[in-house]
């Protein structure tokens, strides 16, 4: 049901001269009866459809609505009684406050009307809308602002509306108002608390996904009453997300391991009101665990400035603290192993050129071998520390072809034979030997690896094989030394980086050529592996890459 104005039914203001047959005490005492009623309901659209169905009952109309408005006037919500869910689709939308409905909200003065018709102030009825004589309108108001409308057409037992009837309805109206505001703001409370419930589980969620442990205390005494979950699986208690009134277990102490009293804990400090900022301490866990974190704190004061709680943020510096040694590692490796070749580099060049005419041939011939061979393994360095540089920063994209491995062990074993002075190289490959799929450039590279490790840790005159085998979707290509061999317990550790388990400390190399190697496999798709019988036995590396898929296609 709408206005008389294209979409809805209003009114006018009272007729002066409109007499009412009904006793005003029965409307007045319906309309309290069902004010109480309305008073009941909390929730808004419960409310609005209440009120309307109960102005019919108080003044028996045929049809009752309410329009709810907001700010500007506009109507935006449209209740009614007396028409079916059918009835008002056909009507079409609500109505839009042009005509009686919206002098209703602007005039804030109630209004009855005899004959809609001939009412200036109506623009008419939508199509479909049921025909519509008398109106009884009035605002419904709540101080100084409007919440809307409430109205009533075509009054039943066979008399118009009169001034009881108004008197009834604006009580109701009254109480309608309070209603629809209590119902609002319960409505408003709900999205509040669902609103609330909702950023609740969202911070939640984001502390629970950081990195960083989180905990919040509560004064005097630090009680935790909040942490995530990085903060129970470092305390070594986590069973779960346990945000709210978790039980830690945990003790902290000096960076060096001395006990540190409770009370200069960064979350007891915070919470006197001091600020702690990246203090390194050692977090001890139930399980014994000694854990490097670096500590924040801060103050967390309600309205009245008052500390109730600090806020405790823990990082986990152990991986920053073996990142920092394995640069110092780095560095000293670095120094170390550069210096020889360059050393050998320097004095041979200087010698040269200072009395290299005093020389004799041979011992020149020497000379510029060594230079030769020291920067071969100058170069292999670099390449290898630019390699690791470029699989670090993400840069490091294969490009795979067919690589046909009978040409391209033979070319790295005459490379390695350059360096490898007394070592004897054997290569067994067939001639039905399919060609690999991977990038040629790389799988080079990790060959001279291998060729060099070999050479380094096997006496002179001992054999480095190269065999090769393949099946049915792989093709693996195994290197075999004569050496040193590796212990058992240390071949987990042996394609890490700086790491040289087993070696013998005498023996140059900066630990960096396995594991380069086997981020160079593993970047073509291929498998990378190592055997040793034990240590003085020798040791197998072995690289396994998928057969290339032209090879197939043939």
């Amino acid at each position: 049901m709408t206005d008389p104005e294209k979409n809805g039914p209003a009114g006018e203001r009272p007729s002066p001269d409109h007499r009412g047959s009904s006793p005003p005490s029965f409307a007045v005492v319906a309309a309290y009866v069902a004010a109480l009623d309305v008073a009941t309901e909390l929730q808004l659209a419960a409310v609005l459809q209440r009120l309307v169905d109960l102005a019919r009952d108080v003044i028996p109309s045929k049809y009752a609505a309410l329009g709810v408005a907001d700010e500007r006037g506009q109507i935006t919500e449209f209740i009614t009684s007396g028409i079916t869910p059918l009835e008002r689709a056909r009507i079409g939308p609500i109505p839009q406050g042009h005509g009686m409905l919206g002098a209703l909200i602007r005039d804030r003065a109630p209004m009855i009307v005899t004959a809609i018709a001939d009412e200036p102030r109506s623009v008419g009825f939508p199509s479909h809308h049921p025909p519509m004589e008398s109106l009884l309108g009035v605002p419904i108001l709540l101080g100084d602002r409007v919440l809307g409308n409430l109205y009533l057409t075509e009054r039943l037992e066979g008399r118009g509306y009169d001034e009881p009837d108004l008197q009834a309805i604006q009580i109701l109206a009254a109480h309608a108002a309070t209603a629809i505001d209590r119902a609002q703001l319960f409505s408003q409370a709900e999205d509040n608390q669902r609103r609330a419930e909702e950023q609740r589980d969202q911070l939640r969620v984001i502390l629970d996904n950081l990195p960083s442990a989180v905990t919040i205390q509560t004064a005097p005494d630090g009680e935790i009453e909040l942490a995530n979950a990085t903060a129970l699986q470092m305390s070594g208690t986590f069973h779960g997300s346990g945000l709210e009134y978790p039980a830690l277990e945990y003790q902290l102490l000096r960076a060096d391991g001395r006990s540190l009293p409770r009370s200069q804990w960064p979350g007891m400090r915070a919470l006197r009101g001091e600020i702690v900022r990246n203090r390194q301490l050692t977090l001890l866990t139930g399980e014994d665990r000694k854990l490097p974190v670096l500590v924040q704190a801060a103050p967390l004061r309600n309205r009245f400035g008052e500390v109730v709680r600090s806020v405790v943020v823990f990082q986990d510096i152990a991986q920053l603290r073996a990142a920092e040694q394995l640069k110092d590692d780095f560095l000293s490796l670095i120094s170390h192993e550069f210096r020889t070749p360059l050393t050998a580099i320097h004095g041979g060049a200087h010698l040269l050129a200072q009395r290299g005419e005093a020389l004799d041939r041979k011992t020149r011939q020497e000379l510029l071998t060594d230079i030769v061979t020291e920067s071969a393994k100058l170069e292999q360095m670099l390449a290898n520390i630019l390699t690791v540089t470029a699989i670090q920063a993400g840069r490091l994209e294969p490009v795979p072809e067919p690589i046909l491995l009978p040409a391209l062990i033979r070319q790295s074993v005459a490379l390695a034979l350059r360096t490898a002075h007394g070592h004897q190289f054997s290569v067994d490959i067939s001639r039905e030997t399919p060609p690999a799929e991977g990038d040629v450039e790389l799988l080079s590279q990790v060959l001279r690896n291998f060729y060099e490790n070999a050479a380094k840790f096997s006496p002179a005159g001992s054999t480095i094989t190269t065999h090769v085998n393949f099946d049915e979707r792989t093709v693996t290509i195994h290197v075999t030394d004569e050496g040193s061999g590796i212990a058992a317990e240390h071949l987990g550790s042996v394609f890490e980086r700086f790491r040289r388990p087993g070696a013998d400390p005498a023996v140059r190399g900066m630990g960096l050529g396995l594991y380069l190697s086997r981020h160079l496999i593993e970047a073509q798709g291929g498998q990378i592996a190592v055997t040793s019988p034990g240590t003085g036995k020798g040791a197998t590396f072995s690289v396994t890459l998928p057969i290339s898929s032209d090879w197939f296609a043939e």
